[in-house]
Formats: structure tokens, sequence, C-alpha cells
């Protein structure tokens, strides 16, 4: 049988056709069995406008996620992250003409640290000069992934502040291929290449002769914060193995999976920053801040703030000064006058009574002049500044305060902090 070339050709363009659809259809079906355990997450990203249904993506589950893709995202799932349209934010790396200037701007504009915070979820981090750079092409890595989400999501992050460093080292050793390095000295800490590093997944502990072992930096507490938090929260954890696989390309798959986690440990209700008891105090440059089982004394501003950070729902206080001084006392807009005979009695301290407050606003009245202690040195002049030697004693259980005025007698230094 004669064929033209153009029945020839034809031929040839459909069966190159129908080999690369039969590819194409193979390729989603091996994706579609390999990404059952991402199904249900895709289907939630669906459902909240973020992908397509399941089947519709699987033949992209395994490919590698930018730092574009992962912000876009983020700001469709999270609505929450969001600034005013005319707020201008330098975005170094996206300029305002970029088309991915307005979701890296809402997201990364949003941190609560900001605006310093911005740098915690850049693509490229010095922190020696605080210059940073932001890559929308960038192909993330797991590394990667965590320590952007730990800049955005603070509360999953892992409290540090009540551990030693030996416990800390204890705490990370289930990642074995995160490397712990050990460096007799601060100096020599300091010229490692992954020094102030925090996209580089390796720890730097200080171990100097006769001393505790540290962290090298707060960069380092960064990293194993963002390690041992997700982890707990189970959003990012290593294998049965122990292999955390850091520098391993993220895929879509696995990224969807990580935020449908992060939306459910906000309660299935979206992103919404729980702001931690410090950042719900405010702060004002005339105010003295005491926190419990501590005495402070010379306060010289007109009021004083005693924090609870353990949400106590009562604590004890005192005061000694050399002449008498009351006491205004506020708490959730309720305001209590303590007369100085009650508040002077170290070993029967008052009790106040915090009722979820996070702080209770204390002013210092004079009784000889019946006004607010402004400034002692201001108002009485330095000699009387050192003559009324006032002092708090605060807790958040009761305490015999005569044990603490001892201990600040014996340093002689201003103060005493248990």
């Amino acid at each position: 049988m004669n064929h033209s070339k153009w029945h020839v050709l034809l031929i040839a363009v459909l069966s190159f056709s129908l080999f690369a659809t039969s590819t194409v259809s193979a390729a989603t079906t091996t994706n579609t069995k390999k990404y059952t355990w991402a199904k249900p997450a895709v289907e939630f990203m669906a459902s909240h406008d973020v992908m397509q249904n399941y089947e519709q993506e699987a033949d992209r589950l395994n490919q590698v996620v930018s730092k574009a893709e992962l912000t876009q995202m983020i700001h469709t799932l999270f609505k929450e992250f969001r600034v005013e349209q005319d707020k201008k934010i330098e975005i170094p790396g996206v300029p305002e003409g970029s088309t991915y200037y307005p979701i890296f701007r809402d997201v990364y504009g949003s941190i609560p640290s900001n605006p310093s915070g911005m740098i915690a979820a850049a693509d490229q981090i010095n922190y020696n000069d605080e210059t940073f750079t932001y890559q929308p092409s960038k192909r993330l890595s797991r590394w990667d992934l965590l320590i952007a989400l730990n800049a955005l999501f603070p509360d999953i992050r892992y409290s540090l502040d009540e551990m030693d460093t030996k416990e800390i080292i204890t705490k990370v050793k289930p990642f074995k291929d995160i490397p712990k390095r050990t460096f007799s000295s601060h100096e020599t800490y300091d010229k490692w290449k992954y020094a102030y590093q925090p996209l580089a997944p390796e720890l730097g502990i200080v171990q100097e002769k006769k001393q505790n072992a540290y962290l090298g930096s707060d960069l380092d507490g960064v990293k194993t914060n963002a390690l041992l938090g997700f982890f707990k929260a189970g959003i990012m954890k290593p294998d049965a193995k122990g292999k955390f696989y850091p520098n391993q390309k993220v895929t879509l798959a696995e990224t969807v999976v990580i935020l449908q986690r992060i939306y459910n440990f906000y309660g299935g209700k979206g992103y919404k920053h729980q702001p931690t008891i410090d950042e719900l105090i405010p702060r004002e440059l005339s105010r003295e801040y005491v926190y419990r089982d501590s005495s402070l004394g010379n306060l010289i501003s007109d009021n004083v703030a005693l924090i609870s950070m353990d949400n106590v729902s009562t604590a004890y206080l005192a005061i000694s000064a050399t002449e008498p001084v009351d006491l205004k006392v506020i708490v959730n807009g309720e305001s209590i006058t303590y007369p100085y005979e009650r508040l002077s009695v170290l070993d029967a301290p008052i009790m106040i009574a915090f009722d979820g407050a996070d702080y209770a606003e204390v002013y210092p009245i004079l009784r000889r002049t019946g006004k607010p202690i402004v400034d002692q040195g201001e108002i009485e002049g330095p000699q009387f500044f050192k003559k009324l030697d006032l002092f708090f004693y605060f807790s958040g259980q009761w305490t015999d305060f005569n044990v603490f005025n001892t201990l600040w007698e014996d340093e002689g230094d201003g103060g005493f902090e248990q």
C-alpha cells in the first residue's frame, strides 16, 4: 500500500501524541498511588482554594517547592497574613514592580517581630551586617522551610528558657543528621563558617575548660527552638531512624501536609498569633517592671508593674522604706490603696488577686506629701533619694520576705533575684 508523505507524517504525529499521553497518564497513575498519604492534605487545600483536587494535582506532587510557591500557599490559606494595601514595605530581592511583591509584602510584612523580624524568613541572611535577601525562585530544602515557618509562626517554638545546655543537647539527639559542632572557646566558634547562620542545618556548642557547655549564639537557640518546637507539635520530625533530611528538597506533597498541620495547630480556624504575656504588657519608659520571686530597690519611676509570668491567680507583696510609702494597686481596672503599716510586715505580705490579669499596676505614694513618687531625685534632691530606700518584694507564693531582705543586705548591690 502506498502512502503520501503527509499521511506518513500524520501517523507519526498521532503515534507520538498517543505515546506522550500514555506516558503522562502512567506518571499520574504512579504519583496518585505514591502520594496517597498526602491526599487528605491536598483535598484540604482544595477546599480552601489553595490548589485543585488530588487527582488533578497528583502529577506534580513530587515537584520541589519554590519560595514563591510556598508564599502563595501561605497567603491563600492564612488570610490573616495581610498588611494595609497602601503600606510600602521594602522586601530585598522582591521589588515593588515584581508580580510576587504583593504576597511577599503581606506574608513577610506580617511577621510578629517586625520590622526587625523580616530577616528571619529570608533566603540569604548575613547577621554580621544585618542584610538579607528574598529569592522567589529558590528551591526550598526541608531546613529552609523549617526556618521560614518558624519565623512566621512563633507560637510553635519550643521554650528553652528553663533548660540548661546539657538538657538541650539531649533533646536534639534524636535528630541524627543535624551535626552538633563543639568548640573549645567562643573565639573558635566565631571562626566557624556556620556561626550566626540560621540557614545552616548545624548547631554550634561551646565547651570551655572547667565550664558548663552553652549554645554558641542566640541563632543556635533559634535553630534548636525550631527543631524542637515543630517536632513536639508533630509538624516536622525525623523518621524512625532519626533522620530529618535537612538538605533534601521539599516536595509539594510534603509542604501541603506541613501547612495543614500548622492550620490544625491553631485549632483549625486559621492563623492567629497568640501573644506572649510579655507582649501583652504595655511597655512604658516611666515604669519599673518587677517579676515574681524578686526584690527590687531604689525605684524612681511613677509606677510599677508587678508581672505574673506563670498566670498565678494570687501573688504576695511587701515593701520596706525609711519613711511611710502607701501603694495604690490597680488590677483589671479595680483600685485599692494599702497603707505602709500593712505593707511593711515582711513576714506577713499582703495578697493580691490577679483574677486572670497578667500584671498589676502599682503607684507608690509618699505619705508625707500625699503625692505619687514621680522621681525621688528631682522632687527631694539626691540626698533624700538615697535616704528613702524603697524596696519591693514580690512572689507568686506566700513568702517570708525577711529572707529576701537579709540576702539583699548581704549582697549590698541594689537588689536580689532568686
